[in-house]
């Protein structure tokens, strides 16, 4: 369930984070897609608390410097251990491809952190971004650390939506996929979501919560390096076996 007050609000900042300008009231309207007496409200109540600043001089609102104040007193505490981004980058430079960490939020997988291939060509992804528990290596990863009642509870009412061309689309071939997943110690997808990209991941406990990790890129260079990336995969928790377990 979503606050549609609360959608519309973080609409506002995004389109800020686009277009890197001062907008007019109507500009952000249109850019957002909500009508003009909603935004007329939204902007006043940003500009009230300080969030947002208008422009005399160019015209327009902008983002106000209140949010990036709070946004850097946020980053000063990381719930996550000081190892586990570095280690992630470590394999990220070791495998050349996209590595990225996900955790279960509600229905979905939700990227927490995201370190990007320095290849040309390579998965792009933005840390928040969700993907459908079915359709992704670490959505796949997640499902299968659960425990059967647990799996059960979180599947009651999934739609499986067709994603890509290759999306698992019915309960008992997803049951099945986790099943030879789980047994062989990792999950992937190849062309589930998008259908030029493959992912190969793990999970994780750290703390009281599941993460999932997953080395991600083009279907043809996944493919053609399998072997490798599933080594890392695999020999991540391994090598990190006691951190995760006084994480």
């Amino acid at each position: 369930m979503t606050v549609p007050a609360a959608s519309r609000t973080l609409d506002i900042l995004e389109v800020f984070a686009r277009e890197r300008r001062p907008m007019s009231m109507s500009a952000l309207a249109k850019a957002t897609g909500m009508p003009l007496s909603s935004c007329h409200g939204l902007v006043k109540t940003l500009e009230a608390r300080g969030y947002l600043i208008e422009s005399k001089i160019q015209g327009g609102y902008y983002v106000s410097r209140l949010l990036s104040h709070l946004v850097r007193s946020i980053e000063e505490f990381d719930p996550l251990p000081d190892w586990i981004v570095p280690a992630l980058a470590e394999m990220r430079n070791a495998c050349a491809e996209t590595v990225v960490l996900a955790k279960l939020v509600g229905d979905v997988a939700v990227y927490e952190e995201v370190l990007e291939s320095a290849q040309s060509i390579r998965f792009i992804v933005r840390v928040g971004d969700t993907r459908p528990l079915h359709a992704s290596a670490v959505g796949k990863a997640l499902l299968g650390e659960m425990s059967d009642t647990e799996r059960d509870a979180q599947l009651a009412g999934a739609s499986f939506v067709k994603r890509g061309q290759k999306t698992i689309t019915s309960r008992a071939s997803l049951l099945e996929d986790l099943r030879v997943s789980r047994e062989r110690g990792w999950y992937m997808t190849h062309g589930e979501y998008f259908d030029d990209v493959s992912a190969i991941a793990r999970a994780m406990k750290i703390g009281k919560e599941y993460y999932a990790y997953a080395i991600a890129g083009p279907s043809t260079r996944i493919e053609a390096s399998l072997d490798k990336h599933v080594r890392h995969v695999t020999g991540f928790a391994r090598k990190w076996s006691a951190q995760l377990v006084t994480a």
